[in-house]
């Protein structure tokens, strides 16, 4: 059995990904068209087909770190997650640069639910378990 810091953290960052898909949906249309007024985007060949594969390829990243860090264990995927969501950082500030909108308003959602989920793996619980180590079967209860 898993410990309640990873079932936290498993609820939580699920959660996150959701409200990223659902904020990517929403705001697919506007994305393109800044997308399409950006000098030499076109010539590229960068449109729709980019904006998909770039959102696809960043949810596999992070369903695989979930994977990782909920079902196998994984501490090395624990300090990748870390790392991604310490970069986020500093996209913060662009969120309160300009109009607060629904998909601006979703992402600080899914950033704050990343950091709540991180949270939990730094527990003493998830700790032990992400270490291997043997633990007291009463931190399952």
């Amino acid at each position: 059995m898993r410990p309640q810091s990873i079932l936290m953290f498993e609820r939580l960052f699920l959660l996150s990904l959701a409200i990223s898909a659902a904020s990517f949906l929403i705001g697919y249309g506007d994305t393109v068209d800044l997308l399409a007024r950006q000098p030499g985007m076109e010539e590229l060949g960068l449109g729709s087909g980019f904006v998909i594969a770039t959102f696809a390829f960043g949810f596999a990243i992070y369903l695989l770190l979930w994977f990782f860090i909920a079902r196998r264990a994984s501490n090395i995927a624990k300090w990748v997650l870390t790392f991604f969501v310490a970069i986020g950082l500093f996209s913060l500030p662009g969120i309160f640069a300009a109009d607060f909108t629904v998909t601006r308003a979703l992402g600080l959602l899914t950033y704050l639910l990343e950091v709540a989920a991180l949270v939990f793996l730094f527990r003493a619980d998830a700790i032990l378990w992400l270490k291997g180590e043997a633990q007291d079967p009463e931190v399952f209860d």
